[in-house]
């Protein structure tokens, strides 16, 4: 039974919140956390503590520094709300009065993104401080037009969150007084078309973050250009002229598919460049890497494997587009892959497409404005899909256009490590309770003998409780079944680690000795390397490091 207030409803469909909302901006703000009070503050909550939970990880046991980045991020906050669009400031006003809230402690949520980009190009800047802030981010879009003038548009969305975002699904149609319809699909109590969002046009719009040394705080922050596109244009090169009215906080990648005409391009843009790549050959793919080589000489990498992903995924993804007639369900099943083409096999913790942290999953087909919405769990894109009208339900009339699944399942050996160490990570978030998240890695490694990530994660993590022994034991064995080289490199420098830590200077220096003078050896690992020879590796540095679960590495 759907529930009402003002112009405003919500109904349930399968394991999705539909809402639709009317009026002004506060209007629409106000029927959304109205409707959605109960459901979604655990979320809300959630993503208000993150960059403290974060915080807490890498401040070690220094609560000056704890404090020092708390007094940072309500700064940063405080700044980059004030740089927010007149119509979204609106729409997050009216959403705290729905939802009972500050509209600061909202704030903190809505720009939550722009602050993970500032404090990522502050850490870059400030290197005593350690490596870039920044996790790392694992969205996929893919493109596929054919001559018929069908065009396909699939997208993961990935960040922070599982069990949280995931927990309320929501696919949210606007009718504004002013300006286009449009739908936004994202979480329950999370206002604006910034993420994923398709108009009335069939302009559908994407957002894909990535770590940029240009970065600014007088920047706007993305969901609201994001959100100024889908509300004002009709057409990609009018979303690309739109975009090029604002100055993005950092570095970012705006997909856009459909409209009309219908085309599809990727806008790459940072606080000092914007740059669109066009629909080539029919495909367009994205990740979180840039493609322009300026852009991408001023990239911030979190680690080797976020690198390794993030261009296993594109050229994943691109193989798919290229070599398959796409449909609807193939499309779905192109989310939800599970295979690695570095490692040349089906991986459940790889560099796959399908990774932990896929929040929302969608699949757009933009010549008859129909999509689908995963209703998953994350992984959403493993997740089955309930489709949409478009035009049925801007019109007012509620239309199912039946669900899609997303094509063969993987073995269940894999999609069951998977889920198990999701597990994982939601513990290490939660609850940081190490012995705990060590438990479940052992579980995940029993289940998928043949995994590298679990035995290597396991190493991290053993040695952040002192055992050194077993530390050393995980990462041989991550060694003795890692296929994939600059991986096996992060493994060894990790190794040499251990070895410092267990009073083994002489075999740790051998190894940093082999790295440094290895010329295929990234320069991540160089450079550590090059610390590693100057200075032995010691406990207390573990302290200050987080574990990147989705990728199975360290950011230090």
């Amino acid at each position: 039974m759907a529930e009402r207030f003002g112009k405003g409803n919500v109904d349930r469909i399968g394991g999705l919140w539909v809402l639709h909302l009317g009026g002004t901006s506060f209007e629409r703000g106000l029927q959304h956390g109205t409707l959605m009070r109960y459901r979604v503050r655990d979320t809300i909550e959630f993503y208000r503590k993150l960059p403290s939970t974060l915080a807490a990880r890498v401040a070690g046991e220094s609560t000056y520094r704890l404090r020092a980045l708390e007094r940072l991020k309500r700064t940063l906050v405080r700044q980059l709300a004030k740089n927010r669009d007149s119509d979204a400031l609106e729409e997050m006003r009216g959403l705290a009065v729905g939802l009972g809230m500050r509209v600061e402690e909202l704030a903190e949520v809505m720009v939550l993104a722009d602050v993970t980009q500032s404090l990522g190009a502050l850490a870059e800047r400030r290197r005593r401080a350690g490596p870039p802030a920044l996790p790392g981010f694992g969205c996929t879009s893919a493109v596929r037009a054919a001559p018929n003038g069908a065009m396909l548009f699939g997208r993961d969305f990935d960040f922070w969150g599982a069990g949280y975002w995931d927990a309320n699904p929501a696919v949210i149609f606007h009718h504004p007084d002013k300006g286009k319809a449009f739908c936004s699909i994202a979480t329950g109590g999370f206002a604006t078309g910034g993420i994923t969002a398709i108009n009335e046009d069939g302009l559908a719009v994407a957002v894909h973050q990535h770590g940029s040394r240009d970065s600014t705080l007088k920047g706007t922050p993305i969901i609201d250009i994001a959100h100024n596109i889908v509300r004002t244009c009709s057409s990609v090169d009018q979303a690309i002229e739109e975009a090029a009215r604002h100055r993005a906080t950092g570095g970012w990648s705006l997909v856009m598919a459909g409209g009309q005409p219908q085309t599809a391009a990727v806008l790459e843009m940072s606080s000092e460049r914007q740059e669109p790549r066009f629909l080539s050959e029919q495909a367009l793919v994205a990740s979180n890497y840039f493609r322009d080589p300026e852009l991408a000489s001023r990239e911030l990498q979190s680690n080797v494997s976020a690198t390794l992903s993030d261009h296993a995924r594109f050229d994943r993804a691109l193989h798919l587009v290229d070599h398959s007639k796409m449909t609807p369900a193939k499309m779905a099943a192109l989310l939800g892959d599970h295979f690695d083409p570095m490692a040349g096999r089906e991986r459940s913790a790889g560099y796959t497409i399908s990774r932990i942290t896929n929040l929302s999953s969608v699949v757009f087909s933009l010549h008859d404005k129909k999509f689908w919405v995963s209703e998953a769990g994350a992984p959403t894109s493993k997740g089955g899909y309930v489709g949409f009208d478009l035009d049925a339900e801007l019109s007012g009339r509620r239309s199912s256009v039946g669900r899609i699944e997303g094509g063969k399942a993987p073995s269940l050996k894999v999609t069951s490590a998977q889920d198990k160490y999701l597990e994982a990570y939601k513990e290490y978030i939660d609850s940081g309770d190490l012995n705990r998240v060590l438990m479940i890695l052992s579980d995940c490694s029993s289940l998928d003998p043949r995994e590298p990530t679990f035995p290597f994660v396991e190493g991290i993590v053993r040695s952040m409780v002192g055992n050194m022994r077993g530390a050393l034991t995980s990462i041989d064995r991550s060694l003795e079944v890692e296929a994939v080289e600059h991986k096996r490199q992060v493994s060894l420098l990790w190794k040499a680690r251990v070895f410092d830590m267990m009073d083994h200077r002489d075999r740790s220096t051998r190894i940093y000795d082999e790295l440094f003078d290895n010329p295929s050896v990234p320069s991540i690992v160089k450079k550590a390397a090059k610390s590693g020879r100057k200075r032995p590796f010691r406990e207390k540095a573990l302290t200050s490091l987080m574990i990147d679960f989705t990728n199975g590495d360290t950011i230090e």
